[in-house]
């Protein structure tokens, strides 16, 4: 079975603050990828968040593998950043979920992700 991952993902941070995207890029039905990490520039919040600092820092980075797979739940994706603790995507079915990650030397949910909605 192929997954067909969204292109984009909105990041959120655990306030809800809207903090950046993330871009997917993979072969059609592949389970890995790169992508990369952009800011919003328009959340002060979102970016000055946990979630904000890792996307600041893996945006700086340039581009990552990723890989991912089906589970019970829905998906995970796991963001591979070469220097960096890996982030974790744990998203149900329609590829909303949680943002997981090391930070501060904890494994913590820094936020969520949804599919970013396509504009007519």
């Amino acid at each position: 079975m192929s997954i067909e991952l969204p292109k984009a993902l909105s990041l959120w941070s655990d306030k809800g603050d809207h903090a950046g995207f993330m871009l997917l890029a993979c072969d059609s039905g592949s389970t890995q990828g790169d992508c990369v990490f952009m800011l919003s520039p328009a959340s002060t919040e979102g970016i000055d968040s946990d979630l904000g600092i890792v996307v600041s820092e893996l945006k700086a980075a340039g581009e990552h593998k990723f890989e991912s797979h089906k589970n019970d739940d829905g998906f995970e994706i796991r963001v591979l950043p070469a220097g960096f603790p890996e982030v974790v995507f744990k998203l149900n079915n329609e590829f909303s979920g949680q943002v997981i990650t090391e930070f501060n030397e904890k494994i913590v949910c820094i936020g969520s992700s949804e599919p970013v909605k396509k504009s007519a």
